[in-house]
């Protein structure tokens, strides 16, 4: 080849737009794991002689990191305790060994993926972890394999996902003028993608069916109670 020659390399494909984006929360839907945090949040708290209910429970705990939980139920028992680090430590722990040899993938979220991915929906695991356990709990979980990607925000603010986390990362991800569909499992989270602009799924768990999911296009109380493609049907704008 002369040195006037030149090789031309072929432009690399631009990933294509989604039409929709199904997102869901990892830890708390995917994995069903807050009874696990309400067990390591009671036994760090009996601790320092705290005892948390499911009222306290449901009132503190807005995320599925315990950090901004046991804080919140610190000030709630206006107590002056100095030890809220080395609790949520003890709590992050307990949680991190619940991911790596408890969790378990809700049985019925695979078949729900692969018709949104039929459908041309993107689907897209939400975390307020890092992503080294998030993405742990992805495989352990068998997501990644499903092609579902993952956004960890490694957040430890008292409640997530709250609208602003919804509206920051569709922005991020290039996908705040497309249709997003959410699947979640507490109403702090219902409110936050419905402000957003998401269509929510209520899949209330035993710690949450008391809330209030007004708003929500659908209430299930398992993500089985609908076949894959009837729910896609009822909550897809296109």
């Amino acid at each position: 080849m002369s040195e006037a020659e030149t090789v031309e390399t072929p432009e690399v494909a631009e990933k294509k737009m989604a039409r929709e984006v199904l997102f869901f929360e990892l830890e708390t839907f995917a994995a069903t794991s807050r009874g696990a945090l309400f067990e390591a949040l009671k036994k760090v708290m009996k601790s320092k002689d705290l005892d948390v209910t499911q009222a306290v429970f449901a009132k503190c705990a807005l995320t599925s990191r315990p950090a901004a939980a046991i804080q919140a139920m610190i000030d709630d028992s206006g107590r002056n305790l100095t030890t809220g680090v080395q609790l949520a430590d003890q709590a992050e722990n307990a949680m991190k060994k619940f991911f790596a040899d408890k969790a378990e993938p809700n049985a019925a979220l695979p078949a729900l993926i692969k018709a949104a991915q039929k459908q041309d929906i993107e689907v897209v695991a939400l975390s307020p972890w890092g992503e080294e356990q998030a993405t742990a709990l992805m495989k352990k979980l068998g997501l990644d394999e499903l092609g579902v990607e993952l956004v960890a925000l490694d957040c430890k603010e008292a409640v997530f996902p709250r609208a602003d986390h919804w509206l920051r990362l569709l922005k991020q991800r290039g996908q705040d003028t497309i249709p997003v569909i959410a699947l979640v499992t507490s109403s702090a989270a219902c409110r936050g993608a419905m402000t957003a602009g998401a269509t929510c799924v209520a899949i209330p768990d035993a710690y949450t069916s008391f809330e209030d999911f007004s708003g929500a296009k659908v209430i299930l109380d398992s993500l089985d109670e609908m076949k894959p493609a009837a729910l896609l049907e009822l909550v897809s704008r296109h």
